[in-house]
């Protein structure tokens, strides 16, 4: 039976019985006779092993039942099927993001609306866009600029979580447990452009493809390409073709070569060099080829050679611009305050050692401050 449960949530996240013999320090043949049933595991390595699996015990073993498993939009998202720990990792904070809303009593209220459509096949520019511009008139985007993403999203229900992780290609991922919806990001140390567009996709996600979310890694192949379909969204969230139209026009764009005007247009929208091409392309203001783009970007940088993407943003935007939202550590922290919680669960929930969690305990009981020069 245990054996049973431990294969079944080792498939779930796509972990080989080699990843997790690894991870716990075993054998094969030792996770091999687990899952058969011929042995059974210690107490201490049922609790590394549901580490290991981004679970608790009492979900490992569904001792109540009542909670609903998490779900991935799997189809979109290739590095959750290729990369077991990235999964592990999203369903820890999943769930310690909801343990800690319970204890503190301090649920969000979702105010996300999916986009209904008529058809269930590909959705068109126009369908997409609506739903963009009905979400971005309720938001207050516009007023907060997209440097307050994560704000929104929290304010329509949407929890958000920075992490490090170095999955090449993996800059967001959305996931979904009953009404609570969680979108982590890869806390970028520049290039935040990117972070802010990662945001808005998965936004699309949420919006656009409920369906897409569901709890195994099977693929289904109907030919619909829904990664292109949240890039439009967040194209048209981020840039709304109405308000980028009017500054093209207002400012006489279209005379300037296709690097200046799309700086220009940067300092108004503050998104990407990338975003904003795809915007005017997609408008039919501009017709150069991506690599001729590319090359042009280089060209004006005075970069030769190979370049990484985040190389090739001019006018970079401040790092420290990027609204990186702490509600969840600071309902760690006030449960901890409030003798609710204590350090070994801290270090559970923040995904940390025991002793760091100790040190951060520590400094929340005596915050640090800056004394202000003056007279005494």
């Amino acid at each position: 039976m245990v054996g049973e449960l431990i294969r079944k949530r080792r498939e779930v996240i796509s972990m080989s019985v080699a990843q997790l013999a690894k991870r716990i320090g075993v054998s094969r043949n030792t996770i091999t006779n687990y899952e058969s049933g011929r042995t059974e595991p210690t107490a201490s390595h049922l609790m590394i092993i549901a580490e290991s699996l981004g679970t608790s015990i009492g979900d490992l073993l569904d001792v109540s039942g009542t909670v609903p498993p998490p779900r991935f939009a799997f189809r979109s998202h290739a590095a959750l099927r290729k990369d077991p720990d990235v999964l592990a990792k999203a369903r820890k904070y999943l769930k310690a993001y909801a343990e800690i809303e319970q204890i503190t009593g301090s649920p969000l209220c979702v105010k996300l609306r999916q986009y209904v459509c008529d058809s269930d096949g590909p959705l068109g520019d126009r369908d997409i866009e609506t739903a963009a511009e009905t979400l971005r008139r309720t938001c207050a985007l516009r007023d907060t600029g997209p440097e307050n993403l994560v704000r929104v999203l929290e304010g329509l229900g949407v929890r958000c979580l920075f992490f490090e992780h170095s999955t090449k290609g993996l800059d967001g991922i959305s996931t979904v447990q009953d009404d609570l919806m969680l979108i982590l990001l890869n806390d970028r140390k520049k290039n935040i452009e990117r972070t802010i567009y990662s945001g808005a996709h998965e936004l699309g996600h949420l919006v656009l493809h409920p369906h897409l979310f569901t709890t195994d890694a099977e693929e289904c192949e109907n030919g619909r390409d829904y990664e292109k379909e949240a890039n439009k969204f967040a194209g048209f969230f981020l840039v709304p073709s109405d308000e980028l139209l009017g500054v093209w026009r207002e400012e006489r764009l279209n005379r300037l070569p296709l690097f200046h005007s799309l700086l220009l247009l940067k300092r108004v929208f503050h998104v990407s060099f990338h975003c904003l091409f795809r915007r005017v392309s997609d408008l039919g203001l501009a017709s150069v080829d991506y690599p001729v783009f590319i090359s042009t970007i280089k060209g004006n940088l005075g970069i030769s050679g190979k370049a990484a993407m985040e190389d090739l943003e001019p006018e970079p935007l401040d790092p420290q611009a990027l609204y990186r939202s702490t509600r969840f550590h600071r309902l760690v922290q006030s449960a901890y305050l409030q003798g609710l919680i204590n350090p070994t669960k801290v270090a559970e929930m923040l995904q940390v050692g025991v002793d760091d969690a100790l040190k951060i305990t520590q400094t929340w009981m005596k915050p640090a401050y800056e004394m202000e020069d003056g007279p005494v």
